[in-house]
């Protein structure tokens, strides 16, 4: 499992929690166990791991400006370069993880509509190309 659609949810859901978002129907999501292991992986995806993946996609701005800039060029019509990336206040106690946080929204956003119209998706190819900040 992709841990986009996890910091999609958790960016886009006031109510949810990282520890919530990182369970599936209340269970923790966990790692597959390797064919032909001895025992049983055991571990559980952690929702610290959840908040590193915001934090980097929150520090994304030059990847974010550069797939605006294509998405515009490609729909001069889209209104998604004016999206704020809203993410409900209660989430983030500092400005500065609140700026990551919108920021996380706004890529997060332009993935979801960028990989339903292309068939080059975002992520890895054109994403991890970018320069970081």
């Amino acid at each position: 499992m992709s841990l986009l659609p996890l910091a999609a949810a958790y960016a886009a859901n006031a109510e949810l929690s990282y520890r919530q978002a990182v369970k599936f129907k209340g269970l923790p999501i966990g790692y597959a166990t390797p064919s032909g292991a001895a025992k049983i992986d055991e571990r559980g995806l952690s929702h610290t791991t959840l908040w590193r993946w915001l934090a980097w996609l929150g520090l994304q701005t030059a990847g974010l400006a550069a797939g605006l800039e294509l998405w515009a060029a490609h729909d001069a019509e889209s209104t998604l370069h004016r999206s704020v990336g809203a993410v409900d206040p209660r989430k983030y106690q500092s400005e500065r993880r609140g700026e990551i946080l919108r920021t996380a929204r706004r890529l997060l956003d332009l993935i979801d509509r960028w990989d339903r119209t292309f068939a080059e998706k975002f992520f890895p190819r054109f994403a991890t190309r970018g320069r970081g900040p």
